[in-house]
């Protein structure tokens, strides 16, 4: 079977999406041909994937994008169209509806509270209300976003067109036991407590609350020396570390260049801290647990349910006095913790694999194209 894949901001994430989900055992059969922006990161990753081909790449404009995927369509029609992200998804919306091209758009983000509070945000609310109507399915990366999704347009959640696919991971790929030897790698005394960060430099991701736990706790000297492992990028990372040097924080603040290797780098870590304001449905915390180390994270959306039932240590979104809490009862049981996250690997492996996620995404294109036989 054909499928056009449609990225507008086909970033982390998304990227990981095509490698875990695309490549599963479950579509070998199918042939995805991708149209987005230019990357040399992304036909990097693409490249290692058998069924999935770059077709089209193009600048960052909505429109030469759009027309690039419409020139591909028209001539090849494919099966269906996977759009991934808002804006790939409402731009191709009506053009591929007008074709009568089953179209499946998966969201990766969520909307949060005063999204549509501008002067223009009942308008835009409306417009995108439509232009989601006329996808066969909206497929949120997790049942957080979903729900997020169902009270954002309730209209569209009566119709049955949102349906969940929960994020997985190629777990094998984090079943090893080896680990960095960050405290080497650093010169990190032996003493300290060390944990890691991984994750781009937004204020979603809610790095400077761990600036300031560390700054806190070290200046207080609450117990063992606090340092940080950071392996992130892109968003605001130069402020972020100008913020750092600025607080004479850079001796507890050690950043590594990204890795093939995230296992390893996981397993380097006393435990990994995700102090995330939302999220949709983030994969990270499936690979900590997977790797064997203990999670401690927000209750935010997204992130509270991969947490759910399982031994992460949890703490109140934007709350320094709750990470600070975990960090401390973390300290103070640390071989219980490490303990319990071993023994919670098979769980974690076995509830996250993204085989799972590959057959759910199957039955969901077979019910859009079943739909579309339908409504013809």
């Amino acid at each position: 079977m054909q499928v056009v894949v449609f990225a507008r901001h086909p970033g982390g994430g998304i990227r990981t999406y095509f490698s875990y989900v695309y490549g599963d055992k479950v579509f070998k059969d199918f042939e995805f041909n991708l149209i987005a922006p230019k990357s040399s990161a992304l036909e990097s990753l693409v490249n290692r994937i058998d069924n999935v081909y770059v077709r089209e790449q193009t600048t960052e404009s909505n429109v030469n994008l759009l027309i690039s995927l419409l020139r591909f369509v028209m001539k090849n029609r494919p099966a269906l169209v996977h759009s991934h992200g808002f804006t790939a998804g409402l731009i191709s919306a009506f053009p591929l509806w007008i074709l009568r091209i089953p179209h499946i758009i998966t969201t990766h983000d969520v909307f949060m509270p005063g999204h549509f509070s501008s002067r223009l945000g009942g308008l835009k609310k409306f417009i995108m209300a439509r232009l989601f109507s006329l996808a066969n399915v909206v497929n949120p990366v997790g049942e957080d976003a979903a729900e997020n999704f169902r009270e954002t347009f309730p209209a569209l959640a009566g119709k049955g067109r949102v349906q969940a696919v929960r994020n997985g991971i190629r777990t094998q790929a984090f079943l090893g036991d080896g680990a960095r030897e960050l405290r080497k790698e650093a010169r990190i005394p032996e003493n300290a407590l060390v944990v890691g960060f991984f994750g781009r430099f937004m204020a979603q991701k809610g790095f400077g609350l761990l600036v300031d736990a560390v700054e806190q706790w070290n200046g207080a000297q609450l117990g063992r020396p606090l340092h940080v492992c950071c392996f992130g990028w892109g968003g605001f990372i130069r402020e972020e570390q100008a913020d750092i040097a600025r607080r004479k924080l850079d001796q507890y603040f050690h950043f590594f260049p990204g890795t093939d290797e995230m296992g390893a780098a996981i397993r380097g870590v006393d435990a990994v801290v995700m102090p995330s304001r939302w999220e949709a449905c983030p994969l990270l915390p499936m690979e900590v647990m997977v790797a064997g180390k203990p999670l401690i994270a927000t209750n935010c959306i997204g992130l509270k349910e991969v947490a759910e039932d399982t031994p992460a240590l949890i703490f109140d979104v934007g709350s320094l006095e709750g990470l600070l809490a975990r960090l401390s009862e973390f300290e103070e049981r640390q071989a219980d913790f490490a303990s319990k996250s071993i023994d919670f690997r098979a769980i974690a492996a076995k509830r996250f694999n993204v085989s799972a996620t590959a057959e759910t995404l199957l039955s969901v294109f077979n019910s859009a194209l079943d739909s579309t036989e339908q409504e013809k």
